[in-house]
C-alpha cells in the first residue's frame, strides 16, 4: 500500500512553532505511531528522539528518573508514544517544559506526547500540563486522505464562502470519467469498510473483518481493562453492541438500562469510557437559545462504519443510519483542519422537521441533509430549504449530500453534491 498523506501533519507541524507540547490523541492503530515516528520528522526535518511506553522497561526506567531521563536527551524533537502509560510522567514534564521555556528560543527543545486512552491522558494534562499544550485528534483515514488529498475539498470552499459556485457544478462535468470511477469506487469501499489503516492494508472481505474483530476484542480485553471502571466485561460489550444499533438516533440512556438490566448510571459510566476511549461521539443539538441546547438530547454515533460492523455481527442498522454515521465521521475530520473550527450540530424541531447537520460559526451557518441514495429529487431538500427561510440572516445556502453523480440546485439555495466530490480530493 502507497504512503498516505496524513491531513493532521500540517497542523501538528504548525502547532510546534508556538507551543513547546502537542498532544496528539486518537483510537488505537489510526496511525499516531506511524505518524511521529516517521512522517513528522520527515516534515520537520529534525533530529528526534522516539520512546514507545508500550515498552515495559521504557515504563519502568522512566518511573525511576524521568526528569534526569528528559534532560539527557538533546535532540530538538522529543516524541512520547502512549504517554497515558505512565502517569507519573507529567509532573516531571512540566518541569522540563518549564525549564525549556526559559532557555533562548533556538536552543528549546518540543514534545509531543500520543495517546490512545482520553480518560487516562486528558485528567494528567488537565490536573499537571493545562494551559501548557496543544490538542490534535489524530482520525481514522477519511475520504479526502484516500482519494489523494491535493487541493481543498469542496466543503472547504463552500464554507469559506458561504455560497456554492456554478463553476465547481461545471468544473464536475468536465473532470475525466476515469477519475470519477476512482473517487466513486474509494467512495464505495470506506463507506463500507470504514478508515482504519490497518484495514486498508489488506485485501477480501474476510481479512478486513477478522482485522475488525481482533481490534475489538483487544479494546475489550485490554484498553478498558486498563481503565479498571469496568466490573463486567461482557455486560459493557453488550452495552456497546446495544448502542451501536442505535447510531445516527437520539440517545435514550433509559431505554438502553432497561434493555440492558442495568442502572442508568451504569450506562453513563459504559457511554463515557466508549466516548474517552474514541468509540462513539455525541453529536448536540442546536437551537437558538443556547439554554434549550444544553437540555435537549444529543444525537449518537459510532463513526466507524468498518467497526461498526464487527461490533454489530448479525445485526445491523438502516442504510440511512449507516451513511449518516459515515458522513458525522468525516466531517469530524474535516473541520478540525479548518482555520476555526466551527461548530457542528443537529436540528430537529418539536414538529419533527429535521436537518442532519449545522455547521456553525460567527460567520453564519450551512446546513446539510444527508441521502443515501444514488438520485436526488426537489423534495430531498425541502428542510433545508425550510431551515433557510426560518433562518435567513444566519443561513444563505445549504446542501444535501448524497451518493449519485451530479452537482445540482434542487431548491432556491440548496445544492445536491455528491458526496464524493463533496469531501474528497477531486
Amino acid at each position: 500500500m502507497e504512503s498516505i498523506r496524513r491531513s493532521i501533519l500540517d497542523i501538528i507541524a504548525a502547532r510546534l512553532k508556538h507551543d513547546r507540547i502537542v498532544v496528539l490523541t486518537g483510537a488505537r492503530q489510526t496511525g499516531k505511531s506511524t505518524l511521529c515516528e516517521i512522517l513528522l520528522p520527515e516534515l520537520l526535518r529534525l533530529p528526534f528522539t522516539y520512546i514507545s511506553f508500550d515498552d515495559p522497561d521504557e515504563r519502568i526506567r522512566f518511573q525511576k528518573s524521568a526528569v534526569s531521563i528528559l534532560e539527557s536527551i538533546t535532540t530538538p524533537l522529543i516524541i512520547l508514544d502512549e504517554v497515558q502509560k505512565v502517569p507519573a510522567l507529567f509532573d516531571p514534564l512540566k518541569l522540563v517544559a518549564d525549564r525549556e521555556n526559559r532557555k533562548p528560543a533556538a536552543e528549546r527543545r518540543t514534545f509531543v506526547l500520543t495517546g490512545s486512552s482520553q480518560l487516562l491522558m486528558m485528567r494528567n494534562i488537565r490536573e499537571t500540563l493545562a494551559g501548557r499544550v496543544a490538542l490534535c485528534h489524530m482520525y481514522p483515514f477519511s475520504l479526502f486522505e484516500l482519494t489523494g488529498g491535493g487541493e481543498s475539498p469542496l466543503l472547504s470552499r463552500i464554507w469559506q464562502d458561504r455560497a456554492v459556485s456554478r463553476q465547481d457544478a461545471e468544473r464536475l462535468q468536465l473532470a475525466p470519467p476515469r477519475r470519477l470511477r476512482e473517487l466513486r469506487a474509494v467512495r464505495d469501499e470506506h463507506q463500507t469498510w470504514g478508515g482504519y489503516p490497518p484495514v486498508w492494508q489488506r485485501q477480501g472481505a474476510a481479512e478486513r473483518l477478522g482485522w475488525l474483530k481482533d481490534y475489538r476484542k483487544t479494546y475489550l480485553e485490554r484498553d478498558i481493562a486498563d481503565v479498571g471502571q469496568v466490573a463486567n466485561i461482557d455486560t459493557f460489550a453488550m452495552a456497546q453492541k446495544l448502542l451501536c444499533a442505535r447510531t445516527a438516533n437520539l440517545l435514550s440512556i433509559s431505554d438502553v438500562a432497561r434493555d440492558l438490566g442495568v442502572a442508568v448510571n451504569t450506562v453513563k459510566r459504559y457511554l463515557e469510557l466508549l466516548t474517552m476511549s474514541f468509540q462513539t461521539a455525541l453529536l448536540p443539538p442546536w437551537h437558538e437559545n443556547v439554554g434549550k441546547r444544553l437540555v435537549k438530547s444529543p444525537k449518537l454515533f459510532f463513526p466507524d462504519v468498518g467497526l461498526n460492523r464487527a461490533i454489530l455481527g448479525e445485526l445491523s442498522v438502516s442504510q440511512g443510519s449507516a451513511y449518516e454515521s459515515w458522513f458525522f465521521a468525516e466531517l469530524l475530520k474535516w473541520k478540525q483542519l479548518q482555520p476555526v473550527e466551527p461548530e457542528l450540530y443537529f436540528y430537529r424541531t418539536a414538529a419533527g422537521m429535521e436537518v442532519d447537520f449545522l455547521l456553525a460559526d460567527e460567520r453564519g451557518i450551512i446546513p446539510i441533509e444527508t441521502k443515501s441514495s444514488d438520485r436526488i429529487t426537489a423534495g430531498d431538500g425541502r428542510s433545508v430549504e425550510t431551515f433557510l427561510n426560518e433562518h435567513p440572516r444566519a443561513a444563505r445556502v445549504g446542501l444535501v449530500a448524497y451518493r449519485g453523480d451530479e452537482m445540482l440546485e434542487i431548491r432556491k439555495n440548496v445544492w445536491g453534491v455528491p458526496d464524493w466530490y463533496l469531501l474528497g480530493g477531486l
